[in-house]
């Protein structure tokens, strides 16, 4: 294993990696137009969404479309400096790969998962440190983002439109972010459901269907998202990449499009509200921020998801990197609203350590001034007390990892045999999410017990 948890990554010959990297996928189909929606409505999203269930998914596409999805590498360099890091320059993808030009193209592909086939859906590899170190070690394992109604207007899946596969390649266990986004759920806080799939792909003339290995599925942050969660289409969705969230940059969006990636259409009410935001973190005094924090943000939204992100101590996230996360500007409330996203980091992996959870705000302005809210701060310990008494208990999160695993462990068999003795270290407690848990309940009940002795200082 490596040192901070990922996964090796098996490097094959030169020879086998040409053909490899060739292997991708089968032909889409030749007529393109009047292709008729698959609109599967015998499944329902939260029973397809089941993460023992392990489905089979076979991509296919022509030659041609597999040579045009292959990254575009541009001059990068990107915009961000310090805490801003991650960030690209304008109208370029954010992260750690974006920032160096690499892009991606959405291309032709037919999908089968199960009996289910989708015809003409847009594929592209989705992705920045992990796609970084998948084709770095030599794999063709990369994760995929599959959009059925890019191109056919109305196909869709239990009401789903797209389709995130996670290699998982940082994970031992696989299953990291698969019970992430659980607790987050079971916290009563936003975040995306999940499943598992083996991928198989095929490129027309170039050989049988290979299998790729062991994905996980997790459900897109989107407009079927909000009205799922929220009864509504409207309200606009964020993905920020930045240290600095909600600070004064002045009145033109411009300024900030880059930084909060909007993927909803923004309305001029919209984008005034998240600069309205910006300034009051920026320059109202305590007791004005105080007083019209919570008309801006939902308090109680937020106490829940600051609970688990600080108890997982996922340090690539708002505590520390300033991104993998979503915002949804509800319509209605003119709040905002966060969504858990790229949870492969929690539960320790990639940075032990216990962190405080009265000090987990890292100098950010928003999150320290935040913490000296009274309101929001008796709401944020009251729901780690909480939680640490109905949720974050040793015992509950080792009975997940072994059902998952059960779930699991054939597939990543067929996958590579060189996997299976880390993967079970982690399924029988040894390593991974059981012993992290198990030290982290341990230490948050300690600290609750002794009561909040700090008050953060302003980052100025």
């Amino acid at each position: 294993m490596l040192p901070n948890g990922m996964r090796a990554l098996f490097v094959p010959p030169l020879a086998a990696l040409a053909v490899v990297l060739t292997l991708l996928w089968t032909a889409a189909p030749a007529a393109r137009q009047g292709t008729a929606p698959t609109d599967v409505t015998s499944i329902r999203a939260d029973e397809f969404f089941v993460p023992t269930r392990v489905w089979k998914a076979h991509l296919s596409m022509s030659a041609e479309d597999w040579k045009a999805m292959q990254p575009r590498y541009g001059a990068g360099g990107g915009f961000g400096f310090g805490g801003d890091r991650f960030l690209a320059a304008p109208g370029g993808r954010n992260g750690v790969a974006g920032r160096q030009g690499i892009e991606y193209d959405y291309v032709h592909a037919t999908l089968q998962i199960d009996d289910w086939t989708f015809r003409d859906v847009a594929v592209r590899y989705k992705g920045n440190g992990s796609y970084l170190r998948a084709t770095r070690a030599g794999s063709d394992k990369i994760s995929l983002k599959v959009d059925l109604n890019k191109y056919v207007k109305g196909q869709k899946l239990a009401g789903i439109t797209t389709i995130n596969f996670q290699n998982n390649i940082t994970d031992v266990g696989w299953m990291n972010e698969v019970l992430a986004y659980r607790l987050y759920r079971d916290a009563g806080a936003l975040a995306p459901r999940t499943t598992y799939a083996q991928v198989y792909l095929t490129v027309d003339g170039q050989g049988e269907k290979r299998y790729l290995g062991l994905y996980s599925i997790s459900e897109n942050v989107d407009d079927n998202f909000a009205e799922s969660r929220f009864g509504t289409r409207k309200g606009a969705i964020f993905k920020p990449s930045t240290q600095s969230l909600f600070t004064d940059w002045g009145a033109d969006w411009a300024a900030y499009n880059q930084s909060y990636d909007p993927k909803t259409d923004l309305t001029d009410t919209q984008k005034d509200r998240v600069i309205a935001l910006g300034r009051l973190v920026s320059g109202a005094s305590d007791d004005d921020f105080a007083a019209k924090i919570g008309d801006y943000v939902d308090l109680d939204d937020f106490a829940r998801y600051f609970a688990v992100l600080v108890w997982l101590s996922n340090h690539d996230s708002l505590l520390q990197n300033g991104q993998n996360f979503y915002t949804y500007l509800h319509p209605e409330t003119n709040r905002m609203h966060f969504v858990a996203w790229d949870q492969d980091f929690s539960f320790g992996n990639g940075r032990g350590g216990n962190w405080s959870i009265y000090s987990a705000a890292n100098g950010q302005r928003f999150l320290s001034r935040l913490y000296r809210v009274d309101a929001f701060r008796t709401k944020y310990l009251a729901r780690m007390a909480e939680f640490s008494e109905r949720l974050f208990l040793p015992d509950r999160f080792f009975e997940q990892v072994k059902e998952i695993g059960t779930a699991i462990r054939p597939s990543i068999e067929l996958e590579g045999t060189q996997w299976l003795s880390a993967f079970d270290e982690v399924v029988a407690g040894r390593s991974g999410i059981v012993p992290f848990v198990t030290s982290r309940a341990s230490f948050v009940k300690t600290e609750l017990e002794r009561g909040d002795r700090q008050v953060l200082q302003i980052s100025r």
